[in-house]
């Protein structure tokens, strides 16, 4: 069973999920994302570091099922994810990082919301 815990920081909104993620999962992950896309100005990050196993057919569902414009990055995945990531995906239009952190600076940097010597603060690395 998943879990999903939702923070919004600087305006990106980071979902951490934990635990085995489903198809319908990922249909209700979707949901959220959509009707929160204004307090996350259409940019969000998937935290997979907690997740034990994802269907693939879930990363399909990611995968075509974000909307136009907005902008979802992946992390934190395992080699056992990844994998099952590599084997569903059909597009490049999700990128990977290794860590939520590595994937905020991006959007940060990438969105020019705010100077990269702020970016090392607010994530409280230096």
């Amino acid at each position: 069973m998943m879990k999903a815990y939702h923070t919004d920081r600087d305006g990106i909104g980071i979902w951490r999920l934990s635990g085995v993620i489903r198809c319908d999962d990922a249909r209700n992950l979707l949901r959220s994302l959509r009707e929160s896309r204004g307090s996350g100005r259409g940019c969000f990050i998937i935290d997979f570091e907690k997740v034990d196993h994802v269907d693939y057919r879930a990363f399909r569902m990611l995968e075509d099922g974000c909307p136009t414009g907005m902008k979802v990055l992946l992390s934190g995945m395992n080699d056992y994810v990844l994998d099952i990531f590599a084997f569903a995906k059909r597009k490049d239009i999700i990128s990977i990082y290794p860590d939520w952190k590595k994937a905020f600076r991006h959007l940060i940097v990438e969105r020019g919301k705010i100077g990269a010597s702020v970016v090392t603060d607010s994530v409280g690395n230096k």
